[in-house]
């Protein structure tokens, strides 16, 4: 980290490129962060839209099925009520089946002792077995079960939770049927049976997840009590309910949902369903009270915004690295007069002071630079060969000087030696005179003529010979003073 960063230090073109990129990258990250949370928006508000769409087309197919289902009784209603004899109930309860393929049976059940000749009860059923219908008399204790019961109590039409008819019989259908039951009246009015309209509760399941808003998305239906009609999981069909989940506070969210589909509530939920983020929309059907909602996977309701996403922040990354490219490229070429300046100053740092710099023709601040550092060097070049110049003068000065000095000392030492050596010959006849002239001062009277004449003969000659030095040392005297 710390070589890096002292690697983006030493380059100017690398420092700017990654300004400019930071620069335009925060632009960049705060347009975009702008697009995709509208983008994102605007994506929930098409996802709620279209599971929307799924959800009301499964409704419309789901009603379209009971309409049927409830036409086709009122139809065969109308020619029941006109021939209500048992012969003809079997008839119509077979030819229910025939004419509509999509219904598992129909019982026309009487009320007690209605043909007596049969006994208390009799109910004419028909059930279909494959390809083939079964139609029989049906004599076990009907009286008591549900779907007989709540239309005659009710006196109204209501459409049966789903069920398995395990009552005891010649003839039952060992899958999960739903029925449309409602009252049936003779032709003055009064109540005589019940008609009941059996379906097979798979059929109603294929119905259901036929529509699908999106790939992964299913669907699942709620009885009255929480039961499901319809879910992905067929286990789970009228055994469970959506209230029994072994971990209640683990499924918060789906027990509120629970709550708010069996109030016939609509709405949207957002919740975590088989560990996965989902959109749960659901809705009421308004005729049988059940509920029932679309599952749809937030990776299914936001995937075209995750590739848009993905995509997009691709193309982001390699633009600013294309961007980052570029424009280390273009600095680069931009700065690299500077960087040549760089060079060349630290090599006139170092002392080569006639380094040559090329003229540059760019008319930016970079090319004055470049040019003001040129005449820059060029003066400093001649003011170093001046003062090279000046400093060889001075210096053959300085040598001559010192042979001057070296002479003068030369003569100074002879001029001391020649001094000495005077001073040596001069002291010789003084001490003579000073000895002769103490002897004469002290003894002149007792000296005779022959050793008095011998001493001042003497005595001339050493002020002969001082008069001779002193002559010399005047002459060199001289001869210093011309030189």
């Amino acid at each position: 980290m710390t070589r890096l960063t002292t690697y983006i230090q030493q380059h100017l073109s690398l420092r700017l490129g990654l300004l400019i990129l930071l620069v335009v990258g925060g632009v960049f990250c705060v347009s975009l962060s702008y697009l995709f949370y509208e983008s994102k928006r605007q994506g929930t508000e098409e996802a709620v839209h279209r599971a929307t769409q799924a959800l009301d087309e499964t409704v419309r197919h789901i009603s379209s099925i009971m309409d049927k289902a409830e036409e086709n009784t009122k139809e065969m209603e109308a020619l029941i009520q006109q021939h209500l004899q048992p012969d003809s109930l079997l008839a119509y309860s077979r030819r229910m089946l025939e004419q509509h393929p999509d219904i598992l049976g129909f019982t026309i059940a009487m009320k007690p002792d209605y043909f007596p000749q049969y006994g208390q009860r009799f109910s004419a059923y028909s059930l279909r077995q494959g390809d083939s219908i079964t139609t029989v008399i049906e004599k076990h204790d009907y009286f008591a079960q549900d779907w007989y019961k709540n239309p005659w109590e009710q006196k109204r039409a209501i459409w049966m939770e789903p069920y398995i008819d395990d009552a005891p019989g010649s003839l039952t259908s060992s899958e999960y049927n739903y029925s449309y039951v409602k009252p049936l009246y003779d032709a003055d009015g009064e109540p005589v049976g019940v008609l009941c309209t059996d379906l097979l509760l798979k059929w109603l399941s294929q119905a259901v997840t036929t529509v699908k808003a999106y790939p992964n998305s299913s669907a699942i239906m709620l009885g009255h009590d929480g039961r499901y009609i319809v879910h992905p999981d067929t286990g789970k069909l009228i055994r469970q309910t959506i209230f029994s989940d072994p971990d209640p506070q683990a499924q918060k969210d789906v027990i509120l949902l629970g709550h708010s589909m069996l109030e016939g509530q609509s709405g949207i939920w957002q919740m975590i369903v088989d560990g996965n983020p989902a959109h749960v929309f659901y809705r009421p059907l308004e005729r049988t009270g059940w509920s029932i909602a679309t599952v749809c996977p937030d990776s299914d309701v936001f995937s075209g915004y995750n590739r848009l996403l993905y995509t997009v922040w691709a193309i982001i990354s390699l633009s600013l690295l294309l961007l980052l490219i570029i424009c280390y490229q273009i600095i680069r070429r931009a700065v690299a007069p500077l960087n040549q300046l760089a060079v060349s100053a630290q090599r006139i740092a170092d002392g080569h002071f006639d380094e040559t710099l090329p003229h540059s023709d760019r008319p930016d601040t970079v090319g004055q630079l470049q040019n003001s550092f040129v005449v820059m060097q060029q003066s400093l070049a001649t003011h170093v060969s001046e003062i090279q110049q000046i400093n060889a003068a001075l210096e053959q000065q300085n040598q001559e000087l010192q042979q001057a000095y070296l002479l003068t000392r030369e003569a100074e030492e002879r001029k001391m030696a020649f001094i000495r050596d005077m001073y040596h010959e001069i002291r010789t006849p003084l001490n003579i005179i000073n000895g002769f002239t103490q002897v004469l001062s002290e003894m002149h009277h007792e000296i005779p003529d022959d050793e008095l004449t011998d001493i001042t003969a003497r005595m001339k000659s050493s002020a002969e010979a001082i008069s001779h030095l002193t002559r010399r040392l005047i002459d060199a005297s001289n001869d210093q003073n011309k030189d």
